[in-house]
């Protein structure tokens, strides 16, 4: 009787190669965080806070990723296979989550400069004719 090889870590090492790329520049973006209480009054914004809470929980959710992955693959014939892979999966797209935040800040930021009705750009406010 043959045995079935050993299942190879794909997701873990595909998670460890990308999210330990990227925790490099998540360092940066969390060490600048701090500039979202630059303006007067922003350290008793809560969306200042939320936003630089965001930011900075990129890397340790890299971090957690790489971790994360390796773990739910080494307990992976303690799970059941349809739910390991779910959470595989879900661990290894832990960083996805401040991604699709700040994306979809952008977008909902963009949606209402267009429709605002104010004209795009600053040459409009400091050209005068």
């Amino acid at each position: 009787m043959e045995e079935t090889p050993a299942p190879r870590p794909t997701l873990p090492m595909v998670a460890t190669a990308v999210w330990g790329i990227l925790l490099f520049p998540g360092l940066l973006g969390a060490a600048l965080s701090v500039m979202f209480f630059d303006a007067p009054g922003s350290m008793s914004n809560p969306a200042a806070w939320l936003n630089a809470s965001i930011v900075a929980s990129f890397p340790l959710l890299c971090l957690a990723s790489i971790a994360g992955s390796w773990i739910v693959w080494s307990l992976r014939k303690g799970v059941a296979q349809a739910g390991g892979r779910y959470a595989a999966l879900a661990v290894a797209l832990l960083p996805v989550l401040p991604i699709a935040y700040v994306a979809a800040a952008m977008v909902i930021q963009t949606l209402g400069v267009l429709t605002s009705g104010q004209p795009l750009g600053l040459h409009t406010t400091i050209i005068k004719q």
